[in-house]
């Protein structure tokens, strides 16, 4: 069960970086192209602007999936590292409870909004993409993010509390 579980996260990471990537070398070059069409040749693409915002926005969303597995998010640890290591895995273990439920709310909301979306059929102005699509981002991510944040979760509490370390728990890579 556990290599299942391996095999899971190594893929979802792949993904996870893969898309990351691929969106934000796109919307850099595009955005590149613009400016050099725009400055040198007087001229611009007119989808450009909006391509690059939705792939942006694609980028940050997939790295902050990622960002939850690899503990690049900011956090205070300050609290956490000052307390006995029984209390400090409780209180890590709430907060991301916390985080894990505020996300399960992001999932909810997401695919609301992409169900409302997709009922009114609207489409990007430039680019012609229905909203649904682009908006689809939201609940995919939240939901990559909690998988990771209940991942952490299992991790504290199967860990005794005297071999709990903060770092060994939120940074994995």
């Amino acid at each position: 069960m556990v290599k299942i579980f391996e095999i899971f996260d190594n893929w979802l990471d792949k993904i996870n970086i893969f898309i990351m990537s691929v969106m934000m070398a796109v919307a850099t070059v595009v955005a590149f192209i613009n400016v050099v069409l725009r400055y040198g040749f007087n001229m611009s693409l007119t989808w450009a602007g909006e391509l690059t915002s939705y792939l942006f926005i694609w980028s940050v969303l997939f790295g902050t999936a990622y960002g939850f597995k690899t503990g690049l998010h900011l956090g205070v640890t300050f609290l956490i590292q000052r307390l006995n290591s029984n209390m400090a895995k409780k209180l890590l273990t709430f907060s991301l409870f916390v985080v894990f439920v505020f996300l399960l709310v992001l999932i909810k909301w997401g695919y609301d909004f992409v169900k409302f979306n997709y009922e009114l059929e609207q489409v990007s102005v430039d680019l012609h993409i229905k909203f649904w699509i682009i908006y689809l981002c939201v609940p995919i991510t939240m939901a990559i993010s909690a998988y990771q944040i209940l991942m952490k979760i299992i991790k504290i509490i199967r860990m005794p509390a005297e071999e709990f370390s903060y770092n060994m728990v939120m940074k994995e890579h």
